[in-house]
Parts: structure tokens; sequence; C-alpha cells
């Protein structure tokens, strides 16, 4: 789902509604125009308006939630990374293959996520990280110790790399969509609705005619950033690489 697509529809809706508005304004009868009935139609607005307000809280949040969740996850794996790096440093000169290799793992994902545009699923990325997490371990296993502080060192990686597996599983079952679309296309209807009952009373004029344009982009915008926040990796929002490029130079040294 793209975001600018929805936006677009979105805004072209909420026009379209505030059209279908003037245009019903020009063709009802006059006593469907009275003054009972502009009270009632302003009831239903304003009721209308205060659920639209309250769904859309609830996916801005929803979205915000999420992106937070992610955002967290990315400093949690930065962390551990630092820790396993340090750990293999105390290992010595058998540790540096393992260094390599988590160097090469953190640069490829970070090139994959925010060096250049994703195109498809990250099935194969994640087997990827999956198989390297694994072949780490066995490196690990397989140097020998000669003392006990790489006693300790050598344990403490072993677990950062059972923890980083299990955050990987984490980030799985938190890579699906936090909106529900046919809470946002209820939303949309209400907005359409809302922009009918506006424009029913209102005079045809340019004042009218921008203000309704302005909305109109407005809502689109909101729901825009909404579907961005949705999309950490990708987009205009994105989740900050700082903390594994932080990674990545010390990795380097």
């Amino acid at each position: 789902m793209s975001p600018w697509l929805v936006a677009v529809a979105v805004a072209v809706l909420v026009l379209a509604g505030s059209f279908l508005g003037a245009f019903l304004r020009t063709r009802l009868p006059r006593h469907h125009l009275d003054d009972d009935s502009k009270e009632m139609v302003k009831m239903g607005i304003g009721f209308l308006s205060t659920l639209a307000a309250l769904v859309l809280g609830l996916i801005i949040s929803s979205a915000k939630g999420s992106f937070d969740t992610k955002s967290a996850e990315v400093e949690s794996a930065a962390a551990q990374l630092l820790q396993l790096n340090n750990n293999l440093r105390q290992l010595g000169d058998a540790g540096e293959p393992a260094r390599a290799l988590l160097r090469r793992l953190v640069t490829e994902r970070v090139g994959e996520f925010w060096d250049k545009d994703r195109t498809g699923g990250n099935g194969s990325e994640v087997n990827e990280t999956a198989r390297a997490l694994y072949h780490l371990q066995k490196m690990l296993r397989a140097i020998p110790l000669t003392n006990a502080g790489q006693h300790s060192a050598w344990s403490k990686a072993l677990q950062l790399i059972d923890d980083l597996a299990q955050l990987r599983s984490v980030a799985i079952a938190h890579s699906g969509s936090s909106i529900t679309p046919p809470l946002l296309a209820l939303l949309v209807f209400w907005l359409m609705i809302i922009a009918v009952g506006l424009n029913l009373f209102a005079p045809s004029n340019g004042t009218i005619h921008a203000v309704n344009v302005l909305c109109a982009l407005s809502v689109a915008g909101a729901i825009f950033l909404i579907l961005e926040m949705d999309q950490p990796y990708e987009g205009l929002i994105r989740v900050s690489d700082a903390p594994l490029r932080a990674v990545l130079l010390q990795l380097e040294k």
C-alpha cells in the first residue's frame, strides 16, 4: 500500500465530497435547506467529526507505537552488538574472524535497510541473518580458550548471539502493518460525509473552494504521514540508522 497513492486517493475523495455537497445545494428543494435542516446537519457533522477525531487518534497512536517499537528494537540490537564486539575483542586474535563476520553482517543489514530502496519482501534477508548468527556461534565454539577471562568473554558472546536471535524473532513478529485498512476506509468515508455536509449550506466562491482544497490536502497529508510511520524502513519517515552506524565504526577499529 503506497502512502503516496493512498494520500492522493484520500484528497480526491474528500474533494469529491465537497463538490457533491455544493451540487446538492443547487438541486435540493428549498425546504430541505431551511434552518431546521441546517441545525440537524450541523449536529450530524459534529457527531461524525468527534468520531473521526477519535478514530484518527487511535490510528495515529497505533502507527506511532509500532514505529517506536521498531526504533527501540534497532537501538537494543545496536547495544547488544557493541557488547558482542567487546567480548570478541577480549578473545584476542582467535576472535577476529568472528568480528569480521559480524562486521560483514551489520554492513549488509544497514545497506539493505537504509542505503537503498527496498523493492520486495525480506524473506531472504531474514534467512541470511539466521545463517550468519548460526555460523557465528559455530565459529565461537571452535575457539580454544586459554584462561578464565577468555572463557567469561566467550560465554557472554554466546549469550549475546542468542539474545540477538531472539530479538530478530521479535522483529519478525512485529513486521506486519499496525493499521487496519477497514478502519482507515471508514475514517475516509466519514471525512467525505463531513465535506458533503459542510458544503451543503456554504456559498460557492473562490474562498470556499480554496478552503476545501486546503482541507483535503491537510487530511491527505495526515494519512500520508501515518502510513509512512507504518513503513519505518522505507519512504520519508524512517527509523534512525545512527545506532548501527556507530556499531560499524566500532567494528572497523
